[in-house]
């Protein structure tokens, strides 16, 4: 497993559980790394779905981790998934043949706002209930569900090719869960991934205990109750600015617009007002084509063993909600070969 994020993680712990063995999960960067680099730890993380009414293929996947998500918030404790309500407002109507509500399939206790109840600027909204966690927390517990179902996670220098890792530790499977760095591997070279900049501000508000996200056409703004007393405040979606250091005026822009959004962050003190935790930047592995879950089928150079390599990359904004669907479609791509071979 090449990529210790969330997608890494979660598709090793999905392998190891349906009778893998030896999954060794390698990255550059692993769980309490904080770089710009390495792009989970600095997600919300909201479990809500980015699939267009048109993209059924991911309101699939969606729908599946959802059920994960449902599960570990009712039974898992010690994942920090936790249950919460929350408030979706948009100031675009939907383009022809679009319809941004089809979630009310997918989210509990959803309920359209009515348009004399909306705040002034936005056209549409409605209410919902998912699910949010804390990030850190949840990304110490996927390590831990790797090792005690049998698994490795270990730090390497970083990797240039696939081919390097098929020679050196002689797999029979390889999973490539890489991010951004498939645009860097000489042997994928994937020029549909882009970096989308998000910048976010964590702070201490243990009382607000809803989410709330508005969008329109030159902004997003989010706040993510995170369980554990902290607040993720954003953001942004921007695919140009490569600035790896927090921008002064765009933290004070974002805990504006939240404060806008929700004066109780700060008890109506005030955007001057918060207690600010930490200010983030990290980047999204944004893909033209969406999701890349394909397998393909190589062989070592030096022993002539075939390998086979699924490719689960390219999640966006969404790592978290997509994860434990993405997962199940590698394990069902990989089976697919064992059927076959056993035939």
């Amino acid at each position: 497993m090449i990529g210790a994020g969330v997608t890494g993680l979660t598709t090793a712990v999905d392998l190891l559980k349906n009778g893998y063995k030896d999954v060794t999960v390698i990255g550059q960067y692993i769980p309490g790394d904080m770089t710009a680099g390495y792009t989970s730890p600095w997600a919300g993380a909201s479990i809500l779905s980015f699939a267009s009414s048109k993209d059924v293929r991911l309101q699939e996947i969606d729908t599946d981790a959802h059920k994960v998500f449902k599960h570990l918030a009712e039974n898992v404790p010690e994942s920090s998934v936790i249950h919460c309500p929350g408030v979706q407002l948009s100031d675009e109507e939907d383009q022809d043949g679009e319809d941004s509500c089809w979630v009310r399939k997918l989210y509990p206790k959803f309920a359209e706002i009515p348009k004399d109840k909306l705040p002034e600027g936005s056209c549409k909204g409605y209410t919902f209930e998912t699910y949010t966690l804390s990030v850190p927390k949840y990304l110490k517990w996927l390590v831990e569900q790797v090792t005690k179902l049998g698994g490795k996670v270990q730090r390497v220098h970083a990797i240039d090719s696939l081919q390097e890792v098929i020679e050196s530790s002689q797999c029979d499977i390889l999973i490539n869960c890489t991010a951004l760095g498939a645009a860097k591997l000489s042997d994928v070279r994937d020029s549909n991934m882009y970096t989308v900049r998000g910048q976010t501000v964590l702070v201490e508000a243990p009382h607000i205990r809803q989410q709330i996200y508005r969008d329109g056409k030159d902004k997003v703004i989010y706040i993510i109750p995170r369980g554990d007393g902290t607040v993720i405040c954003g953001g942004t979606l921007d695919t140009v600015n490569k600035n790896l250091n927090a921008e002064p005026e765009l933290t004070k822009k974002i805990l504006e617009n939240a404060y806008k959004s929700c004066p109780d962050l700060t008890h109506g003190q005030g955007a001057d007002k918060f207690k600010i935790v930490s200010i983030n930047v990290g980047f999204r592995p944004g893909r033209k084509q969406g999701i890349r879950l394909e397998k393909e089928v190589r062989a070592s150079a030096v022993s002539g063993k075939k390998v086979t390599i699924v490719h689960n990359y390219g999640h966006s904004s969404h790592g978290y909600q997509s994860s434990w669907g993405c997962s199940q479609r590698v394990v069902k791509l990989l089976n697919e070969k064992s059927l076959i071979a056993k035939l």
